[in-house]
């Protein structure tokens, strides 16, 4: 029989010979991956089973208690109220809500006010209704229960004026923020803040100029005079003057004296002119003073009273202001 090339039996015609119980190594690696995937195969579906099944809690174990609610605060701007320009009141509220069971304490720990970004400083005041001040003031809410309170600032104007923004700004921003404590009882302190903002215009006094003094009429004991009166008005609204009080004081000396009702109406950012005429008498003076008078081509005087001004601002419809002007004026014949 002729023998393959390389040499060798030639495994065909001579197969290998296998003792009886042996087994090869290839027959008996694949047997144990056989038995391997078997197992895991029947052991999947048990792991997925045990996985969906989930112990129910313990029997009597209370549930986690839920968080306790926050208190709310809020600061709101209610109205506005004055007498004259430079004294004004703002009315605030001051509203909380108490979401728990037990009893709360708030406190006002402290407040800030500023007026056109700048710090009222004592310029201005926040009280109670009671005239009671508002740093240190605590209230108190029943449970799941509110509380209001009315809050009042005072403010005096010509001094807050001087440093809120420039002298020409028409108007005002006003900030109040308080910062608040909130007490429960057997419970940690709670810090809040509260803010309400209020915007209002400036509100000027007209100022009163004298133009011109003109004699009209002069006579041995009175004589006539008309005062040329320029009144101008520096608001964003128009102003009315219903009433106006003066004194006319000319080179030091008393003058004459008048009233005047319902005179005109001034324009917003305008000016409006006016005459008085009024009577000087030479009862109880040189007659040396009219001659001077007569002869004068200018005199330094001073015009002094009291008006009563009206505005379109409804929380300031009328107000009360005193005057008080000097200048020079040309003396007409």
């Amino acid at each position: 029989m002729p023998i393959p090339w390389g040499g060798g039996p030639c495994l065909n015609c001579h197969p290998p010979t296998v003792k009886a119980g042996a087994r090869t190594a290839d027959n008996g690696d694949m047997q144990d991956c056989l038995g391997k995937f078997r197992l895991v195969l029947f052991s999947l579906p048990l792991l997925l089973l045990l996985s969906t099944c989930k112990s129910p809690p313990p029997a009597g174990l209370p549930a986690a208690p839920p968080p306790e609610k926050t208190p709310f605060a809020a600061l709101e701007f209610d109205r506005i109220e004055a007498e004259r320009p430079d004294h004004i009141t703002l009315y605030y509220h001051l509203r909380a809500e108490n979401p728990r069971s037990g009893p709360l304490d708030i406190e006002i720990r402290g407040w800030k006010f500023n007026l056109n970004d700048a710090e009222a400083g004592e310029a201005a005041s926040l009280l109670m209704p009671d005239g009671a001040a508002v740093s240190g003031a605590r209230f108190s809410a029943g449970p799941l229960a509110g509380i209001e309170k009315t809050l009042i600032l005072d403010m005096d104007m010509k001094a807050l004026a001087e440093n809120s923004g420039p002298p020409d700004a028409d108007g005002f921003l006003a900030n109040l923020s308080l910062d608040l404590a909130y007490l429960y009882e057997n419970s940690a302190l709670l810090a809040g803040a509260v803010f309400a903002e209020a915007a209002f215009p400036r509100i000027r006094e007209p100022k009163f100029t004298i133009t011109s003094i003109a004699v009209m009429q002069a006579e041995l004991i009175n004589t006539r005079f008309r005062v040329s009166l320029r009144i101008d008005n520096p608001n964003l609204f128009p102003l009315s003057l219903s009433s106006f009080d003066y004194e006319l004081y000319g080179e030091g000396r008393f003058w004459a004296d008048g009233k005047k009702r319902d005179m005109l109406q001034i324009p917003a950012q305008s000016s409006a002119e006016t005459n008085l005429f009024l009577v000087m008498n030479f009862i109880d003076m040189k007659r040396h003073l009219l001659d001077e008078i007569i002869a004068m081509r200018m005199v330094r005087y001073r015009l002094t009273g009291e008006a009563e001004v009206g505005t379109d601002i409804s929380w300031l419809p009328q107000f009360h202001m005193g005057f008080d002007h000097s200048g020079k004026s040309v003396v007409l014949k």
